[in-house]
């Protein structure tokens, strides 16, 4: 049987089963100073990450780690073929990808502020279903990520818990490899998984997929992330304790 992920047209023109895949990226040529800064909508301003070569591998929940600034949203979104590359080299596998090309593999789990926010639950999987060429009917997919019959004729930028669900559903129908999301509180994936967030999730990964969940802390994503990459700033205190000795006679305030 083949299921709605099996196929995905990769953006160099080659049709990939859903084998087991990795994303590398490569930072070691960057000749900026390292450092990205990305503009998102919404409440969410800005965030920056100081670039780092790190590797994610099909099947995984990642839990990008780090206070809102120091990357967590860009590097999701940067995934999610959102952001320009600049000096980063992204491969899949050992093949060299552009941006466009992670963004044709790419969902966003948080419909909002995507094109995709006003599709009607039932019928958008069900026309996904269609060019994607799947076997599994909508029913079964309905099963696998929970979704109920009520809110079939909902938008999913109407739905509240069953949201993340829904979207999850229609890119995986429509073949998607790589979730991702912006930048959420741990009290937000709590909620979440208390109605049925993981469910979604692993049938993701199940299929092969990747999915990236921006937060500040592990308190909460360390029980449903299959790995955590920690996202920290380092900070010179002792260059602060010298520059406040000379302004202010003291820099002893700093511990």
């Amino acid at each position: 049987m083949v299921t709605c992920a099996a196929y995905v047209l990769w953006g160099i023109g080659v049709i990939y089963k859903m084998e087991k895949f990795e994303i590398r990226i490569d930072a070691t040529a960057s000749t900026s100073e390292l450092v990205g800064l990305v503009s998102f909508p919404g409440k969410y301003e800005s965030d920056i990450w100081r670039y780092e070569n790190l590797r994610f591998e099909s099947g995984k929940i990642y839990g990008l780690v780090g206070e809102y600034g120091q990357g967590p949203m860009f590097l999701s979104y940067l995934l999610g073929g959102k952001v320009k590359f600049d000096d980063l080299k992204l491969y899949y596998n050992d093949t060299e990808i552009k941006r466009h090309d992670l963004e044709r593999i790419s969902w966003n789990l948080e419909p909002h502020y995507e094109k995709y926010k006003k599709a009607v639950v039932k019928k958008s999987i069900e026309k996904a279903i269609r060019e994607n060429q799947c076997e599994e009917a909508f029913q079964t997919i309905a099963e696998r990520f929970i979704l109920t019959e009520p809110r079939y004729d909902r938008k999913l930028f109407q739905l509240s818990g069953e949201r993340w669900r829904a979207s999850a559903a229609l890119g995986y129908a429509s073949g998607k490899k790589i979730f991702y999301a912006p930048y959420r509180a741990s009290k937000f994936y709590y909620n979440m998984c208390q109605s049925a967030l993981l469910k979604a999730l692993k049938e993701l990964t199940a299929s092969g997929a990747i999915v990236l969940l921006p937060v500040g802390s592990d308190d909460f994503m360390k029980h449903i992330a299959d790995e955590c990459i920690y996202i920290k700033q380092e900070y010179d205190v002792e260059e602060l304790k010298e520059r406040y000795q000379e302004l202010f006679g003291t820099g002893e305030w700093f511990h």
